[in-house]
């Protein structure tokens, strides 16, 4: 059973923030604290579905394995997020593996317990289906950003998809301690990552401080992500400017 910190850590995720009290004190009692280290595994792909969860502190990123064992990056997943609902109605098992980027602390709702309380409470399934349709919205989103964005866009989005409007000085949420992860997930490599850092901190657009990153100009950034050109199109936008090497880059996350 969780406590009341717990409790209200978990209703400021977007799937339980609009159930009742009186819900989220039935659901505290199948619900526990998981604390991960770094690089340790929380559930692979095909696992059947034990238990959904929602990431208090630190980062979790969600992945494939090919056959021989190369990695491609789903997801980062940050404070306040859920995942796992999708495997816990499908019943083939979750769809990807969980491992954790840095030291992290979630809390798992036990998947029987919890869809047993879905059927008491029909009410709440179109609270679980809101989430679900906001989650394949972002989904489509990534892979039009994968097929339509160049990696200026493709960074660009990352960073205003996590950007705080109420908190604009505020530094980017769900930024990877390692480059290598970021530049996974967004399909580039981590050289191009530092060079486009590196441009959008020269032309003001952002501020850079070890692995943390402000956004300064969000107007200049949404619109680079509004720019999508068919190949061969022509842009009047400035062209990159010159950059150090990578190895003089500071952390970009």
């Amino acid at each position: 059973m969780l406590d009341p910190a717990s409790i209200d850590a978990l209703k400021k995720s977007h799937l339980f923030s609009g159930y009742a009290a009186r819900d989220m004190a039935e659901i505290s009692r199948f619900a526990k604290l998981v604390y991960l280290e770094s690089h340790a595994v929380l559930f692979r792909e095909s696992e059947p579905c034990s238990a959904i969860y929602c990431l208090v502190e630190g980062l979790v990123k969600l992945c494939l394995y090919g056959p021989k064992r190369q990695e491609k990056m789903v997801e980062i997943i940050g404070p306040e997020q859920t995942f796992g609902e999708a495997a816990m109605f499908s019943g083939q098992g979750y769809p990807v593996s969980a491992v954790a980027i840095e030291d992290s602390r979630l809390i798992a709702v036990d998947a029987f317990s919890f869809m047993r309380y879905l059927r008491q409470r029909p009410e709440l399934n179109w609270t679980m289906m809101a989430m679900l349709s906001r989650r394949m919205h972002q989904l489509v989103g990534q892979v039009k950003s994968m097929s339509l964005h160049n990696a200026e866009q493709k960074v660009a989005k990352y960073l205003m998809d996590y950007y705080d409007d109420d908190f604009p000085t505020r530094p980017v949420s769900n930024l990877p301690p390692r480059r290598a992860d970021l530049a996974a997930v967004l399909g580039i490599t981590a050289e191009t990552l530092c060079r486009v850092i590196a441009n959008f901190r020269q032309r003001g657009w952002i501020t850079t401080l070890d692995n943390a990153i402000v956004v300064s100009s969000p107007v200049d950034m949404r619109g680079l992500i509004m720019d999508v050109r068919q190949p061969g199109e022509s842009s009047n936008r400035r062209k990159d400017v010159a950059v150090p090497s990578v190895d003089h880059l500071p952390a970009a996350g």
